[in-house]
């Protein structure tokens, strides 16, 4: 997945199509790919590192880094664009996703079960917020989208959030599975 966004992203930025005019993809050809790392690479230094047998959680990771591959994809296909609703389903459903891998990476850490919901939705509207304060800079404040950006932020941020509130509560409904790395740090004094 990391593979296939970089080789989309590395195109989209020596594009000259119209869909990808003023939407800063050489920023974004660096930053995506360090995004979708930031996950792995936390996990790999507070669990991997310590325990070789330890599996990375791969479903987490992929709804992490499914959102940045969607967002190109639909890029590629003009969606923003051509669809009026795009860019709203987007939000909900990059932030659901994402939310999600943060949540089930989360929950075997976090008791009682029902603070994942705050806690997640927390965490998704901050990281909403960051997101669109970064597309504000990189292409709103000078672009052709700065006339509309107030509302479509305001309604983002809430597609975000909600997208994020939803991860929370599937997060907090589904079967917990505590993993063997989990469980034997609790058993050496780790958290409990």
């Amino acid at each position: 997945m990391l593979a296939l966004t970089v080789a989309g992203l590395f195109a989209a930025s020596q594009s000259t199509a119209d869909q990808f005019a003023d939407k800063a993809w050489s920023l974004r050809l660096v930053a995506y790919p360090l995004l979708m790392l930031v996950a792995p690479t936390i996990w790999w230094f507070a669990v991997g590192r310590r325990d070789r047998s330890s599996r990375p959680p791969a479903l987490a990771f992929t709804l992490i880094m499914a959102p940045f591959l969607s967002d190109l994809t639909a890029n590629w296909l003009d969606l923003f664009r051509s669809v009026d609703w795009w860019d709203d389903l987007s939000h909900f459903a990059h932030w659901l996703l994402l939310c999600w891998g943060i949540g089930l990476l989360l929950a075997p850490h976090v008791r009682p079960r029902w603070v994942l919901v705050p806690l997640i939705a927390g965490i998704g509207a901050l990281l909403a917020l960051g997101w669109e304060l970064g597309e504000w800079y990189a292409f709103i404040r000078h672009g052709k989208e700065a006339s509309g950006a107030y509302q479509d932020t305001l309604g983002d941020l809430t597609l975000g959030t909600s997208g994020a509130l939803l991860a929370g509560v599937l997060t907090t409904l589904a079967p917990t599975t505590v993993t063997t790395t989990a469980r034997a740090q609790r058993g050496r004094g780790g958290d409990s």
